[in-house]
């Protein structure tokens, strides 16, 4: 169950950081002046919204595809596993790839 969550944290975590910085960008929107700057203020906080729209249809996809982050590393130790070693470390054993093993 939990590692069924962790592509939803890679997935909400850049759209909530957008939202956000689209919100704090409306509020201060409400405090100025001058016409050209609230213009410009709306025009940057609809391609912020558009930006994460295409995160969120991005991550949608990458997590249906099952290519979020150590996905990749995961399925290649599954399909070759004799080509991966475990590393006993300090405090826990790490997977080591042979392409990134330091000779």
């Amino acid at each position: 169950m939990v590692r069924a969550l962790c592509p939803g944290a890679f997935l909400f975590l850049p759209v909530i950081f957008l939202l956000s910085l689209s919100f704090f960008i409306l509020v201060v929107l409400g405090s100025v002046k001058t016409q050209a700057l609230k213009t410009f203020g709306y025009i940057i906080v609809a391609l912020i919204w558009l930006t994460t729209i295409l995160v969120f249809a991005g991550g949608v996809y990458r997590t249906a595809k099952g290519m979020y982050p150590g996905m990749c590393m995961r399925k290649a130790a599954m399909k070759h596993p004799t080509t991966w070693k475990m590393q006993k470390g300090n405090s826990s054993e790490m997977i080591i790839c042979p392409k990134m093993e330091r000779k």
